[in-house]
Order: structure tokens, then C-alpha cells, then sequence
């Protein structure tokens, strides 16, 4: 009898504690989705991100970076201050910031002051002084040094249509040109592995240079209000330990008419590979603005988006409607080029946007014929069955509902004018369009 009893417990004990294991292993399994990477580092560590440079440092260390600030930038320094002190390194292309366990992070801009390209790398030198008593401290000597990335992936194409979203960007890869495992992150708090992105309502396709993200519209999307206008925005964004790459987008709400004018969504970010959980958009200015469809378009600049606002007959076509010949669709395709001030690199955005079919109207703005600078959107086409899963081929299909055409996004974007830098609120200039060899005045308008 006490046999018996004593192995009731005993299972008893063993139950408890596997339950207790199990819930800790999922309690951290949770944590890690929502609060991302948990990398331990060490002092000096340097992580190197597409446009920055990142070395943690250990408190007792703030003040010799402090020192050395103040002698570098000849500046006053109080990392007690972090908000008014970042106003004054932006400048140099810095930041500091404070991790959870109150130590600093010291970020470097590849642009920014003293960075030195030498055989390849970009290089900073610090000389940071740790106190050892207060009579004064010992000096250490630190190098920031990351490859030099010649070119980033900056190219994104969006396509929206009544019922779903399509996001095309290039593959990325770190500073030494690894490849790396991608999750996908939405909403900065859902995240699932590439081949379980059904588990979120998402089709994934990747090949040696692309990765295609599609989704229902209705099952993904957010509206966002801006100013007096509307947007379905999805927050998406790849990523892989320290790492996050923006597949961020924004749709046009879905109207069955058209309007005098369109207006477009621009998420500003940085194109490459950023350091996961943080937020750089609502540094970036926007310094120029191009639209290869056409001159006239009015520039509108919020924290973090640009919005445009272009003529719709500048821009608008009609197809016949593949669901009845007797109606047409509306479409058009607007290329933008966005230059920041805080970046040397361009960001090149692509909408594809094709709205509901409709009855001909003679008062509607639309083109029998494409104008010869606009391109022909890229048809979505979609069937009901599952895709198979081949994790040892190059190409990743997750089980959805979308299947991908090839795209137009392989193509280079060509013809785009060339612009120069907005010195007043109406800045004329002047740039050539398309393949004419005729020069033009164009205006933009900037609105603040």
C-alpha cells in the first residue's frame, strides 16, 4: 500500500513538474516573439546594420563617451539628457540610447563624423576612459568597423486591387553578404516562421533576388487616417535575430468611383536592414521628390508618411473587365523616387493599383491607351488550391490561396528625372521626361 502511494506522488511530482517546464518554455517562447532578440553582448561589441553601425557600451564607460563627446563635437554632454543630447549628435550622424539593463547603445552613421573608409570598412576610433576611482581612470581604446555595402535593397513595389495586396522587395542579406532565416513580424507582435505564414493569412514567395508577400486585404490591412484622406496600411516586416527589414505598405482605400484627384501613401523608412524594435522613420526629411508619370503632384511631409496628391487624369487608364467585357476597370501605376536627407540612398516606390469595374463613363478620368512613360500594372491572378512546401529548393510556398505570376518587379525602373533639391516652398526646375528630348518647367508644391 505505502508502494502504491508512494508512486501516486511520485507521478504525481512528475506530472507538476513537466507542467511547470512546459509553461516556462512557452512563457519564454512568448517573450522572445514579443520583446525580439535577447543577444547577450559584451563591451565593445559592434552590430552592423545597412546604413548604421551599433557598439554597446557599459554604464560605468558612459562617462568616457561622454568626455569624448564633448572634445570630438565640442559640445556640452549629459547623458542624463538623452532627448536633448540626440538633437545635438543628429547633426554628426549619432545617437545614444539606454538598453533595458540601463547600459547605452552607441549608434554610428556610416555618413556620420570622424567615419573613415579604410580597405573596405567603415571605421570609428573612440578612446573612452573608465573611471576607476575619483582621482581618474584608465583609458580603452575602441574601433567600430562594419564592411562598406555598395548597394542596399531600395526598390519596393506594392499592388493593390479590390480584394488583395501584393509586396515585392529584394532579398537582403548582412554587411558580409550572408544569408539569413527570416520570420515574419505583424503588427510587432505576431510572429511566425516563412513556411507558417498562412497561420497569419499570408502567401510567401522567395527566389534568389525577391521575396513576394500576398495577402487578403480585409484579413491584414489597418486603416490609417491621414490628414482628411484614408489608407489601409499593413505593418509588416521581416525578421532574423537583431535584424528587421520593412516590407511596410500602404493601399488606397477601395472606391467605386474616382475622384478629381489620388492621393497616394508613402511610408517613410530606411530601405535596408534596421535594428529590430526600434523606430528610425520619424527621423527621416524628405529632400526631393520625382514622379515619372507626370509633373504635376503636391508633396505632403508627416512624421511618418508622405503623402502625394496627383491629378487623376495624369495618371488614370482603363482595361476591359475580365468579369464582363460590357464594364472596364480602372488602373494606373505611379514610380516615386524619395531622397532623405539623413541617407545617401534612394528609396524607389512602385503602386500598382487597380480599382473595382465599373460602367463606361465619358466624364471619367481614364486613357483608352497607355501614355508611353506609364507601364501597364502586373495582373494579379489567384486559385483555390494549396501550394506545396519544398524547404530544400531556393523558392519558399506557404499553403495560401494566391498564386504568383511572374512580375514586372525583375525590371529595372528606368526613366526617372532627375531632380534638384526643393530650396523654396514652390521650386521650379527643371528635368527630362520620359525618352522626349524636349526640356520642361516643373513645379512641385511642398507643404508642411
Amino acid at each position: 500500500m505505502d508502494h502504491i502511494r508512494r508512486s501516486g506522488i511520485l507521478l504525481t511530482t512528475v506530472v507538476v513538474l513537466q507542467c511547470f517546464i512546459t509553461r516556462s518554455v512557452l512563457s519564454i517562447q512568448k517573450r522572445e516573439w514579443l520583446e525580439g532578440p535577447t543577444a547577450k553582448l559584451t563591451e565593445g561589441d559592434v552590430t552592423c546594420f545597412s546604413e548604421y553601425m551599433e557598439m554597446w557600451i557599459h554604464s560605468t564607460m558612459i562617462e568616457g563617451l561622454a568626455f569624448w563627446l564633448s572634445g570630438a563635437l565640442q559640445i556640452k554632454v549629459n547623458p542624463a539628457s538623452l532627448d536633448h543630447l540626440n538633437l545635438q549628435l543628429s547633426a554628426c550622424g549619432f545617437a545614444l540610447h539606454k538598453d533595458l539593463d540601463k547600459n547605452f547603445v552607441f549608434r554610428v552613421s556610416y555618413t556620420g563624423c570622424f567615419v573613415q573608409q579604410e580597405h573596405g570598412f567603415h571605421v570609428l576610433m573612440l578612446i573612452l576612459a573608465k573611471r576607476i576611482n575619483q582621482f581618474g581612470g584608465r583609458p580603452h581604446s575602441f574601433i567600430m568597423m562594419c564592411p562598406v555595402v555598395s548597394v542596399l535593397p531600395n526598390k519596393e513595389q506594392i499592388q493593390c486591387d479590390p480584394e488583395y495586396i501584393q509586396v515585392i522587395r529584394q532579398v537582403p542579406y548582412d554587411n558580409w553578404k550572408n544569408e539569413l532565416h527570416w520570420s515574419l513580424s505583424l503588427r510587432d507582435h505576431l510572429v511566425v516562421a516563412l513556411e507558417d505564414a498562412s497561420l497569419i493569412a499570408m502567401n510567401v514567395d522567395i527566389n534568389r533576388s525577391d521575396i513576394t508577400v500576398q495577402a487578403r486585404r480585409g484579413e491584414v490591412l489597418s486603416s490609417v487616417k491621414l490628414k482628411e484622406n484614408e489608407g489601409e496600411f499593413l505593418a509588416l516586416k521581416l525578421v532574423s535575430g537583431v535584424y528587421a527589414y520593412s516590407m511596410e505598405a500602404t493601399c488606397p482605400k477601395v472606391t467605386t468611383s474616382t475622384a478629381e484627384d489620388t492621393v497616394l501613401h508613402i511610408f517613410k523608412r530606411h530601405m535596408g536592414l534596421t535594428k529590430r524594435g526600434s523606430s528610425d522613420n520619424d527621423r527621416l526629411t524628405v529632400s526631393n521628390v520625382s514622379v515619372n508619370q507626370t509633373a504635376n503632384f503636391t508633396v505632403y511631409e508627416m512624421s511618418e508618411f508622405v503623402t502625394l496628391i496627383i491629378p487623376t487624369d495624369k495618371i488614370l487608364q482603363t482595361k476591359i473587365c475580365m468579369e464582363s467585357k460590357q464594364l472596364v476597370q480602372p488602373f494606373y501605376r505611379v514610380d516615386v523616387v524619395l531622397t532623405f536627407k539623413e541617407t545617401n540612398h534612394k528609396m524607389h516606390w512602385t503602386m500598382e493599383n487597380t480599382l473595382p469595374c465599373t460602367a463606361s463613363s465619358a466624364g471619367s478620368h481614364t486613357t483608352s491607351s497607355p501614355d508611353p512613360n506609364t507601364t501597364a500594372p502586373s495582373m494579379l491572378t489567384f486559385k483555390t488550391e494549396s501550394l506545396t512546401i519544398d524547404l530544400h529548393n531556393t523558392t519558399v510556398n506557404t499553403s495560401a490561396e494566391p498564386h504568383f505570376r511572374e512580375s514586372s518587379a525583375n525590371e529595372p525602373l528606368t526613366g526617372f528625372p532627375t531632380t534638384v533639391a526643393p530650396e523654396q516652398e514652390y521650386q521650379q526646375f527643371i528635368a527630362t521626361s520620359g525618352q522626349r528630348d524636349q526640356h520642361k518647367k516643373r513645379r512641385l508644391k511642398w507643404m508642411w
